[in-house]
């Protein structure tokens, strides 16, 4: 990529719990970052952990690996992989082992460090990774950076796991504004404008903390259509029918209520509706549970896709849905609506307009907006979306809006120069 700016040689160490093979969002996403730095001349050090969600055997095999990138021809890659439990996201209790051991590791990995690095950079997988690199950044004399996924402990009120303003809130809401603190501390990078305003609280009264969006985690051209028309023939899904998809995670941020009582209403309307969920979650149970006991309803549920057909799979629906809860926004900006608008659909946003999400959809003009428990205004969207030529109409104006904003070779350009530069913090 041709926008970096000239500047030296530098040394970054970046703390995440997961890195690629590991499937994890956010090391996808770090990945892509670390490449950009690493074609610029910087070397790099991921602190991992081994385990996680690829299997152990792969891991192993990049333990400790320093990989040299002829891009870059003078940079260098240095994975490492601390040894760290992995229970899984199965039970609270697993992970929360699984945390603390990776944070035992990083601390051992970043006392231990072969040379000073010029910033430590720490993600938010586990949470508070932020203290550990302001402390080790006054050791070793250097600056640290922060690259906000989830902000806590914002993320755990809109949980439930805290109550707003107790005690237990307080403490963990001035540790984060700890870790985000210091004159040392060159940026306090977000996803989004909704989270940039959360983060912004943590921050001086001057301060503000730059936002760029994620991507799509697919570069590829646009699906090819006979692989789109074969899954739809494959899955039964007829050429007259609207098919109004939930693909991704079905997590407690989402609103399904108003999506399922629209299906069992269209199961007696005569209309050509057909709605499947993708995926998995804590809340799948429930989609689940309503599927069956509505078995005359326009209602599919499937596990996830295999990688190699989602490019496919999300051209395949003719209006994806995306459900943010209110209470959540700015805590997590979800990348959904990023793959959806590469594979050129429209969307139709259950949440609120305030929102990321909300705002880009908006702006966009590629779909439309549902107010939190409108029943009737999620009908009337599906509605216009069966009417002719509407989805294709919203469907270019989402790729040529993700194709601006959502690109993966600028967003991850913009976030390495980011980190590389600081910002005014």
């Amino acid at each position: 990529h041709d926008s970096h700016p000239q500047h030296s040689s530098m040394n970054f160490v970046f703390l995440n719990q997961y890195y690629p093979p590991d499937a994890a969002p956010t090391g996808i996403m770090l990945a892509r970052v670390v490449q950009e730095m690493t074609k610029a001349g910087h070397e790099v050090t991921v602190i991992c952990a081994k385990g996680g969600y690829a299997s152990r055997d792969a891991n192993d095999q990049e333990d400790g690996k320093a990989e040299q990138l002829e891009e870059g021809g003078l940079s260098a890659l240095r994975v490492l992989r601390v040894g760290a439990t992995s229970f899984g996201r199965g039970t609270f209790l697993g992970k929360l082992v699984d945390y603390v051991s990776f944070y035992l590791g990083v601390v051992w990995a970043l006392a231990r460090l072969p040379q000073q690095p010029d910033k430590i950079v720490a993600l938010t997988t586990p949470p508070y990774l932020s203290i550990l690199a302001r402390i080790f950044s006054k050791m070793h004399g250097c600056g640290h950076s922060h690259w906000v996924m989830d902000l806590y402990p914002d993320v755990m009120v809109a949980h439930g796991m805290l109550k707003s303003n107790g005690l237990l809130h307080k403490l963990l809401a001035a540790l984060t504004r700890w870790g985000f603190g210091g004159q040392r501390c060159s940026t306090v990078l977000s996803l989004g404008p909704d989270m940039a305003k959360r983060v912004a609280g943590y921050l001086g009264p001057e301060e503000k903390s730059p936002w760029v969006p994620l991507w799509s985690g697919s570069e590829s051209a646009e699906a090819k259509q006979e692989h789109v028309m074969a899954l739809r023939k494959s899955r039964g899904w007829k050429d007259d029918e609207l098919i109004v998809m939930y693909s991704g995670n079905m997590g407690l941020g989402h609103l399904f209520d108003e999506v399922l009582l629209a299906a069992s209403d269209a199961e007696n309307s005569g209309e050509t509706s057909r709605f499947v969920f993708f995926g998995g979650g804590k809340r799948r149970a429930e989609v689940e549970a309503y599927v069956k006991a509505h078995p005359g309803a326009p209602l599919e549920l499937y596990d996830y896709v295999n990688a190699e057909d989602l490019d496919a799979h999300l051209a395949s629906a003719d209006v994806h849905l995306v459900s943010l809860r209110p209470e959540w926004d700015g805590t997590m900006v979800p990348s959904k609506l990023q793959g959806v608008f590469a594979a050129g659909r429209p969307v139709i946003f259950i949440g609120s307009e305030e929102s990321s999400i909300g705002q880009w959809v908006s702006q966009s003009g590629a779909g439309w907006l549902v107010t939190p428990g409108d029943v009737d205004a999620l009908k009337a969207a599906i509605a216009e979306a069966a009417q002719a030529g509407e989805c294709d109409r919203r469907g270019g104006l989402a790729r040529s809006y993700g194709m601006e904003y959502f690109s993966g070779n600028e967003n991850a350009c913009r976030v390495a120069d980011l980190i590389t530069n600081g910002s005014e913090h």
